[in-house]
This record gives structure tokens, sequence and C-alpha cells, in this order.
């Protein structure tokens, strides 16, 4: 590699450009100013070696360091030069020149990172959070929708503000539901922009309880013995496979979704017991039912493999049941109740045990699979972690021979 000293002008570059075309390898001119122009095949820069003043913890001098200046394109040999000069007057107040250039460097990639778009970001959270569960998926669902109402996708998150998510509640005046659950995942969301340093505060705080979404009113409908009956029963003919699974919903408590997605992997037929894991569940709690055979009677195992669902509910295939609005119209139109809803089964469940039963109102509720720190205050929910299946077991034989006594012999 030719080094070349001579003072770099116009003519000297040319020449250096032609020495290394003919030998093909990078020729290097160094001024008498300290100035360095390195020519490669297919550009020229300019360069400066320096030392930083003083010494190091050790008392060695510092290392050299290289600053690229720029290139011929850009920098003429006399603007070069003026930019030496500078450099040697910022050595001399003890600056290392290079080391703030990567600062700056690193300091405006940071802000590019931070400036990046809500749905750039949004992409990151849902790897972070992951796919692997109905909740987490409904979870990324409401802040996409969220920021697209607000119309914040392209926005980077330094933009959004408390008072411009105060317009959620407007949006969704008629369904305050949809609006507080878009407003707890967006908020979540931000959590997430705190932590990754994109957000120094997460701008939903700053919204007042006042502007904040209001719960919709706590839902009281539940069945009737005779209600029980008629869906038991309907009174027009309705498919075999919606029938069972109807059956099984009045006879298990468990939630619509968690029901039509068991396989015949859950069932333990030797313990007479229904178990999900916990990413099968909506708390994210793994669960243990008692099965009494009415609900095996329902599950129909002998007619499945272990990788096919339980209630093939869906017409395509393997697919997951989709239709669920398809599935509440065809249990209104043969049973006649026209308000049917099969969460409501659950809350069914609950209220003729306690109207029905001696037992206690917790018991019950653990067979709903409810977060434990909902129905478990203070310090029990630290130190109560049994499953009670005894106790659970009792409940579910009293509650099929209520449902044969009172509804399928009623």
């Amino acid at each position: 590699m030719p080094i070349i000293k001579c003072t770099i002008d116009r003519r000297a570059i040319e020449s250096a450009i032609k020495q290394q075309k003919t030998l093909e390898q990078k020729v290097i001119l160094v001024d008498p100013s300290g100035l360095r122009l390195a020519v490669n095949s297919k550009s020229a820069s300019w360069n400066y070696n320096y030392r930083k003043r003083g010494v190091d913890y050790y008392g060695k001098r510092h290392p050299q360091r290289t600053l690229r200046l720029g290139d011929t394109v850009n920098m003429t040999p006399h603007e070069a030069r003026l930019r030496v000069e500078k450099v040697k007057a910022e050595v001399r107040n003890g600056e290392d020149p290079a080391a703030k250039i990567e600062l700056e460097f690193e300091q405006a990639r940071r802000d590019a990172f931070k400036h990046r778009s809500l749905n750039a970001w949004l992409s990151s959270y849902s790897d972070w959070l992951g796919t692997d569960t109905k909740h987490k998926k409904e979870e990324l669902m409401h802040v996409h929708y969220g920021l697209r109402e607000l119309g914040m996708l392209q926005s980077p998150p330094s933009v959004i503000t408390g008072r411009l998510l105060r317009t959620i509640s407007q949006i969704h005046s008629e369904r305050p539901s949809t609006g507080r659950h878009r407003f707890g995942a967006i908020s979540r969301f931000f959590d997430y922009l705190v932590d990754e340093e994109a957000l120094e505060r997460n701008p939903a705080k700053d919204v007042s309880k006042h502007y904040k979404p209001k719960p919709s009113p706590p839902r009281a409908s539940y069945y009737s013995i005779d209600e029980l009956r008629m869906l038991w029963n309907p009174h027009e003919k309705l498919r075999s496979d919606y029938l069972r699974f109807l059956r099984f919903l009045i006879v298990c408590p468990l939630r619509m979704s968690e029901a039509s997605e068991l396989k015949p992997s859950n069932i333990f037929l030797d313990e007479q017991q229904l178990r999900l894991t916990a990413k099968q569940t909506k708390n994210d709690e793994a669960f243990i039912l008692p099965l009494l055979p009415a609900a095996i009677e329902a599950l129909h195992l002998s007619n499945f493999e272990d990788g096919t669902r339980c209630f093939q509910l869906s017409s395509k295939g393997d697919e997951p049941m989709r239709s669920w609005s398809y599935f509440r119209k065809a249990i209104r139109r043969t049973t006649g109740i026209k308000h049917f809803n099969p969460h409501d089964l659950r809350r069914t469940f609950t209220s003729l045990m306690s109207e029905h039963s001696n037992f206690s109102e917790s018991i019950i509720d653990s067979l709903l699979n409810h977060k434990r720190a909902a129905t478990r205050s203070g310090v029990m929910r630290h130190y109560q972690h049994a499953k009670n299946l005894k106790q659970r077991r009792e409940v579910m034989e009293w509650w099929c021979d209520f449902l044969e006594r009172e509804v399928i012999n009623g």
C-alpha cells in the first residue's frame, strides 16, 4: 500500500487515482498538515489521525484515533485542511472529536428509534407479548383498532397526549365496554413503550377518572329452571353437535371458548377430571374440573382422536369455531329463548347453586375459574392455593343431581 507525502491538491489526487488503478490497491496521500487522503477503487476519503491529550488510567498515552472527515466529492482539499485545524484545536482543548461524533451518531440513532411510528412499535410489542392465546390476540387487536380510530398509527409515540386519549370515550360512548377494552389495552402498550424508553411517561395515566371510559353495567341475566328445560330439550330440531355442546355447557360451567377447544387429551377418565393448562384458560391459570357421567356423555369421546376437538362446531374441516352469532341464533330459534347468551349459563350455575344448595359461594365460584385475586382478598390471596378438588366434586355431583331431577326429568 503506497504512502505518498505531498501537498495534496487536484493534480496530486488525479495522480493517486491513476496509480491506484495501475497497482489495484489503496493509495494514501499525506499532507504536511496531517491531512490524509485514502484513495480506493470506488472512493477517496479524507482522514486525520490524532491522539487524545494526556494519559489513560494506567499512565499510558491514549491510542491513536482515525477521524473520517468526508470525501473528495463533497469536500475540497482546502475545506479538508480547515476541518483538520478545527480538529487540532478540539484536541488541544482536551476533547476527543471521534468519540464526540460517535456519541452524536448514537444519539441520532436513538432518536430515530424512539420516533418510529406506533405501527412499527406495535409490531415489536406483538413479538414481545406473543399471540399464543386468544386473550393476547384480542389485546393486540384493541391496541391496533384504538390507534387507528385515533388516526395515530403512523405517528411517533411522543405526539400522544392524555387529552388525545380522552377521545376514546367519545368514540365509544354507545359502547362503553369496547371503549374500556381499547383504553386499557392502549395503556398497557404505552407501559411497554416506557420500558423500552420510547416514552418517559405513560400518557394514559394523565387521563383523569372523569374522562376514562366507564365500565358497562354488570350483566344480571340468568336462566330459570323452566328455561333450562327448554334449552336442554329444544322444541325444534337442533344440529346434533350444537345440542351436545349446549348440554355440556349446562352441565360444566366452562367458558364457551375453553369448552369449544377441548380435546381428548384434556380428559382424564380414570380420575374423572377435565384439565386445562394455563395457556388454555383466560386467566392464565391451570384448572381442574371434576367430570360427572352427564358431562362425559356429552363429550362423546369414542368418536374422536387425540388431535381433534371434542366439539368440532365449525364446518370448515379442523378450523376453530368462529360463527358464534349463528350458534346463538340457532339456539334462540329452536328453544324460543330470545335472549340466549352462552355466558349466562355460567351465571345460571352460580345463581341456582347459591339459591338451592348450602355450598359456600367461594367453592361455587372456584368452579368458574376466575382469577384468584378477584375472588380472594387480603392475606388469603397469598396463602390460599388449595384446589379443593373433593369439595368441587361434591358441588358438581349436587349440580348434576339437580339437573337430573329438575331439568332433564322434570
